[in-house]
Formats: C-alpha cells, structure tokens, sequence
C-alpha cells in the first residue's frame, strides 16, 4: 500500500502543529501523534491547540475518505493501517520523543501502529489510550456493518447531530467512514496480538456509558511495561468536553520533558481526578538522569553537606521515591544527616509554590523539614492533617545486598533500596499525591502539612523532641503515618483487606549475660560463657506468649474472616475470637498463623513477641570468654500482657542459667522503664468516627472495589504516640500491596517494593486527600 495513504507530514508543514514554541519557530522536541474516534479526523483534536506543553507538536493521522481526504475509498485493514502509519511517522521522529494518543477506536490503531515502530527499533516514550476499549475485547468475527448500523452508533454516541444525518448530502459524507471504521474493528482480531513494552497510560472517562473503567483497565494486559490507569470528568467524547484534563493524563511527566503549560496545571477546574497503576513488565531500569538532575546544591547550613536536585515528575511516586532512596539518611543510631534530602524536598514543593520550612536540630545537618497547602480561603477551619514521614533509614551494613542499597534500582517491577518500604516509598505516595492535588489547584477544608522528621528510627532529636523545643509550632487534628497493610487473597494477585492502624505496639530492651570464667583455649570446660549463653537463647526462641488479641486486633481479624477466601482461615479466626478459654484461644490464634500467607505478621498483632538483635562475647582469640551477652526485644501490644509479669515470666524460665536484665533510659531503674512503657501502652486507641478515617475508607472502596476497611493495630512503633498523648488521632498506612517477601525484607536484606503496588497506594492517597476538599 503507498504511503500517500496517509498524510501525517503534510499535516505536519500545514502547520497542523500547535503550540507556543513551534508557532514561534522553535523546534519541537516531543510528537503527540493522535488517531481520532470512530469516523472522524483531525478536527476531532481542535480543542486541544494552545492547550499543549512547551516542545510538544500535535500531529494529526487523517485516514481517507474524511477531511481533506474524503474523496478516497475509506481503509478497512487494521495492517495496511497501521503498516502506513508506522512507516511514516518513522520517517517524522528524528530522534524526537513519540507519545502516541488514540481515542476511542484510535486506541486500538495507535496501539497497532506503536507495536510496528518497537518491532522497527523506534523507541515510544508513551502510549495513550482514551475512551478505548483493549485489543483482549476484539475477537475479529468480520461481521458485516451495514448503513443502518453506522447510522445507529452515529446517532446513539452523539458523533455527529441527528439532524444533519437526515440530510441525504451529508449522509453521503459522514456515514462512509463510520462504517469503514466498524468494519475494521469487527474484522481486527485483537486478542491475537502482542503485548507491547511501552509506558501505556489508558484514559477512563467517568461519564462514558459506552466503554466502563473495567474495559479501560483491562488496557494493562497489552503492556510488559507499566500501565497507569486515569480517570477525568466528561463523557465518550472527554477529550473534546475536558481537553485540560485529557492532555495532562496524556503528557503530564514526561521525561526530560519542560512540564506541561501553566495553562494546564492551573486550568479552571479541568483535572484528572484519579489514577490507578496495573499491570508490570519483566525489567524496568530507572530511567538515566538529565545533566539538570546531577547539579547539587549548597546548603546554606549544615558544613556544606550538599544534595541532589530532583528533575523528575514530583507527582510520579517511583521518580520520587528513586530521588529519596538515592539520598542516603541512614541513622546509626544518634540522628542521621537529613539536610540534603530536606534540600531537595524544598526545591521540589517551592517548584510547586508550597510554602516550606526546615527546622535545625543541634545535631548539624538533622534537621526536619515541613510543607504546608493552606486551606481554602474562607472554609471552616479544621486543623490541620499532618502527612507525617521520617527521612532517616536504618543502616543497610552487615548483610550482602543483591542490589545497590542506595541506587533506587528498579528491576522486574521492583524498586529496591533502603527505605523503599519504610517508609520512603510512603513519603514518596505521600508528596506525589499532595502535588498532584496542588497541581490540579485543589483546595481543602483545613491546611495539608507534610512534616519529614530527621529521627524516627534512632536519635534524641524526633518528633517527641521537636514538639517539646517547638510547642504550639504544629498544631495537628490528625496525622497520617506509616502503619498498615494492603493484603491479597492467597492467589497473590487478588487485594483482600486493607488495614489502617490506629495504635501501636512498644517495646522494651532486655539483656542476657551468661557467666563462668575466663581461660586459655587450650583448656575448654563444660558450661562455657558462650555455650551457656546459646542454651537460653536457645529455649528463649522457643518461648511463646499467649494469644491475647486486644480490640483492635479483634476488629482486625473479624474483617479478615469475612474478607479470605480460604474457608480453614476464616473457620481458625472465628474460633479464635470466638474462645471461652486460653488453651482454646491459644490452639485457634496458632492455627491462625500457621495458616496466614504473612505469618510473622498475624502472629505479632496477636501476642507479646521476643526479637533477637545482637549477641557478643570474646575479645582475644586464645581466651575462652568468661561472660556473653545478648539483646532483645520484648514488644507488648497495648491491652494486652504486662510487661512487668512477662519479664518476671521470662526469669523464671531461664533460671540461673543467665542473668536478665531490663535496659532503660539513661539513669531509669528497672521499675521506672517498665513503668514508662504501662503508661504508653494506657494510651488510648485513635478514633474511627473522625472524617480522615472515613475518608481513607471511601479512598480504598474507590481504589479496591470489594476489599475490607478496617482499623488494625500496628505490629511496631511509630512516632504517633506524642500526638495519642495529646488525644490527636493518628492512622498508619503503607497504602500499597505487600506479601511475605515485602515484609521479611522491611529493614532487612534487599527491601524493596513493587512498582505496580507503589502507584496504587499513590491513589490510594489521592483519592484521601480529595475527600478533605473544601465544599465536598
């Protein structure tokens, strides 16, 4: 077929190209290349011109028999299609990046065509499917379409006025290509395609009663790549109802890209009002950064510990999170080096023109850093939520990494790194979907604060500190922090329950020291130091305390029970809950674990639990030791064992074998710590009838259809307590899908999370922060 079928260049030099920077005689250095609905042109796409982002060229595919084309017989073959597409946008790239854009049956041709140009080593920086039904929902019958039925879906989409279809002249011009259209999508046997690896971004237009959001995600089964799934306000037609919106689900983020306009960013209310990520490929790398993002900058404190800019989409949560796990805050133990990281947070909300603070600590280089949205002028002043992160990592030293720990490396959909699952793929979620919201100019019913705390993990210099030095500074009606889990069914693809957490647990160190004597090594003995010392640990790891769910476990695990579709776990829990007796209780809560997917997990939301840290002896290879010690953690769950009887409980058990003591703050007697940790433990549990938690659970219900809502008790300690003291309700949520291997990893060995989980979770935020707007 000759490739005057198709007349992409000449639309291209009859300045069929729109923007600011071309209109002007400046290069464009992205092509949108956009196909148009069932039996219409390149008008279809009118509304968008002055609409595009800086370097963006609009090249419009006019097929014949329509526009300036419609003398010529219409095409029916989806391969002779998309063959000629292809071939010529080839020849129009010229090292240019390729966003391909189809609406309605335009979707399935860019598709077509995007699959030749990879075949052909053209790389596309983006697919974008709108209104558009995947390759899967076409079996290639090759029924006939007649007239009578071009004139139906004419008349029954609104493609054109029912008037004009009653004149015959008109008829003549605009049934044609409907029907020629019809006819190449009953004939294209779509589910006998390929997959293509491309970024694919598929466009649900709330509004459209002719293709559902369910058909639309259905789109991340066509790419090995990622898949993020938007939704905008308007009908089958958005991108002509809502051409703000549609353009930036379409070109928001590119990258290397100058941004999208001001015009589009700031837009009279036009916005894309939510966005679902489906679907991963094999391998995604993280894309190379631009010689903009190398720069560092100088800080104006801390000795001159310096940062790198970010460069990247801040409403993109895996750019973000890449960003973050590349500055390394490891804290090994008495504050990290946060400022670079709080540098780079700066220059990313001032971009945004979000006010920002950062806070010293007399720790140099500690510092703690805030953003804050106000509220709507003139909404009734709620206080404000604080999005509360910490910047500070544990150390990744001590055990082989597969990966680079501070490379944000993503492989097979994968981000790996320290801090990618605690917490700064949550920080990441957090100030991506804060951003997004600030793009779209959303305003809230009460200032959004996002505070990253310098020392969560180790250090005197965190949250509870800052509010004592700084009284009065944050005045929060609710904070949302790192705490909950998004879980799967046991096929592992299937979300089943989503918990957000509404207390913690504590802890409290303990030390082991076994005795004997010192000697040489040429005279061992029987009870050595060591060997007494690996004897209690021994039956210490064997210990188990009994199953004492409090209410919000219990809260818990009744939602679980309706929410698995294993019936021997839903039958363990209710036996569990359900328990007169401790045996009875304790056989049920052990059935429970034995039979949960994430084991370690259940295990902890339901009873007291022993963790080993460290253990040391010895000092000169030729002298057996005469002492061995050992730390742990006992960690209690609020309501339920006493930690003063466990630790008597846990003497009596090792006997004189070894000596156990309880290790406090500095100058605290054993009484005191224990003391201290009854008082937090007495805290009480935040409240489920506030707005923030209705609205996390309005949040899940849009973002996982079917899955349980319900408050858990987290299995750690976060930073919340401070505000619990201060009866401020705060919520925990790692918003994205987890398994086994996510946890284990959670300050351990090659941590990571999943790409596709990360941008669910994002939305998942999103859709929170959307239910806080003002007037909603």
């Amino acid at each position: 077929m000759s490739t005057s079928w198709l007349r992409i260049r000449d639309e291209v030099q009859n300045d069929e190209v729109q923007n600011d920077e071309v209109q002007n005689g400046g290069p464009a250095d992205t092509l949108a290349v956009c196909f148009a609905p069932t039996g219409a042109h390149g008008s279809t796409f009118a509304s968008w011109h002055g609409r595009l982002p800086h370097g963006t060229a609009l090249v419009l595919v006019t097929p014949p028999g329509r526009g300036t084309r419609v003398d010529e017989e219409p095409v029916v073959d989806m391969a002779g299609y998309a063959d000629a597409v292809a071939a010529e946008v080839r020849e129009l790239t010229a090292g240019r990046r390729l966003v391909l854009i189809g609406v309605s049956l335009g979707a399935l041709l860019a598709f077509e065509v995007c699959r030749r140009l990879l075949e052909a080593g053209v790389p596309v920086a983006r697919l974008c499917t709108v209104a558009g039904q995947s390759p899967g929902d076409f079996a290639g019958s090759g029924d006939e379409v007649t007239l009578e039925a071009a004139r139906a879906f004419a008349t029954g989409t609104g493609l054109t006025d029912p008037e004009l279809l009653a004149d015959p002249e008109f008829e003549e011009v605009l049934l044609p290509p409907v029907q020629a259209d019809l006819t190449l999508a009953a004939g294209y046997a779509g589910r006998e395609s390929a997959a293509a690896h491309v970024s694919l971004r598929a466009v649900w237009a709330v509004g459209d009663p002719y293709v559902p959001e369910a058909a639309v995600r259905r789109w991340a089964e066509w790419t090995t790549a990622d898949c993020t799934v938007l939704s905008v306000e308007g009908g089958h037609y958005a991108h002509q109802e809502n051409p703000e919106a549609v353009l930036a689900a379409c070109l928001d983020g590119l990258s290397g890209a100058a941004g999208p306009s001001r015009r589009t960013v700031l837009g009279g209310g036009a916005s894309v009002v939510s966005a679902t990520v489906l679907g991963l490929g094999t391998t995604m790398a993280a894309a190379p950064k631009s010689a903009a993002a190398q720069r560092t900058v100088a800080s104006a404190e801390g000795g001159g510990t310096r940062g790198r800019a970010f460069d990247g989409d801040p409403t993109d949560p895996v750019e973000l999170a890449v960003a973050m796990i590349r500055q390394n805050t490891s804290n090994p133990g008495d504050g990290a080096i946060t400022l670079p990281y709080a540098r780079m947070l700066e220059g990313i909300f001032r971009t945004a023109k979000v006010a920002t603070e950062i806070v010293p600590t007399p720790k140099e280089g500690n510092v703690h850093f805030f953003a804050r949205v106000p509220a709507a002028a003139g909404s009734a002043r709620k206080k404000p939520l604080l999005l509360l992160g910490h910047s500070d990592v544990v150390p990744a030293t001590g055990d082989a990494w597969t990966r680079e720990p501070f490379a944000g490396e993503v492989v097979e959909g994968r981000l790996y790194g320290r801090g990618a699952l605690d917490m700064k793929g949550v920080n990441a979620a957090f100030v991506a979907a804060l951003l997004r919201h600030v793009r779209q100019g959303t305003r809230f019913d009460r200032d959004i604060v996002f505070w990253s705390d310098c020392d969560e993990e180790q250090g005197p210099h965190g949250v509870r500190w800052f509010l004592t030095e700084h009284p009065g500074t944050v005045e929060a009606g609710a904070v949302l922090t790192e705490g909950g889990w998004v879980l799967n069914q046991r096929d592992g693809r299937t979300p089943m329950i989503a918990a957000l957490t509404c207390n913690d647990k504590r802890s409290l160190l303990l030390r082991l020291e076994a005795a004997s004597y010192a000697t040489h090594t040429s005279k061992p003995f029987g009870g050595q130091a060591v060997i007494r010392l690996g004897e209690v640990l021994e039956q210490l790891g064997g210990w188990r305390a009994g199953i004492r769910p409090n209410t919000l476990s219990r809260t818990y695990f009744a939602e679980l029970a309706r929410a698995t579709s294993d019936p021997a776990l839903a039958a363990a829990v209710r036996e569990m809950l359900d328990a007169r007796t401790e045996a009875r209780r304790n056989r049920a809560g052990d059935a429970v674990v034995r039979l949960s997917d994430t084991p370690e997990l259940h295990n902890a939301m339901l009873r007291t639990t022993l963790a080993f840290t460290s253990a040391k002896a010895g000092y000169y290879p030729s002298i057996v030791p005469g002492t061995a010690t050992a730390e742990f953690r006992a960690a209690f769950l609020p309501g339920g064992d006493d930690p003063g009887r466990i630790v008597a409980e846990l003497r009596s058990l090792i006997g004189n074998r070894a000596t156990l003591t309880v290790v406090g703050n500095p100058g605290e007697s054993e009484q005191q710590a224990v003391d201290r940790l009854r008082g937090y433990l007495a805290v009480a549990d935040s409240r489920h009838d506030t707005d923030v938690f209705r609205a996390w659970q309005e949040a899940v219900r849009r973002t996982h259809p079917g899955v349980r809502a319900t408050a858990c008790q987290f299995e750690a300690v976060t930073s919340a307590v401070p505000f619990r003291e201060r009866n401020v309700p705060v919520y925990g949520m790692y918003p994205f899908t987890v398994n086994r291997d996510m946890l284990k990893r959670m300050h351990g060995t090659d941590e990571h999370i999943g790409v596709e989980a990360l941008r669910q979770g994002t939305e998942t935020v999103y859709q929170l922060l959307a239910g806080l707007r003002a007037g909603a």
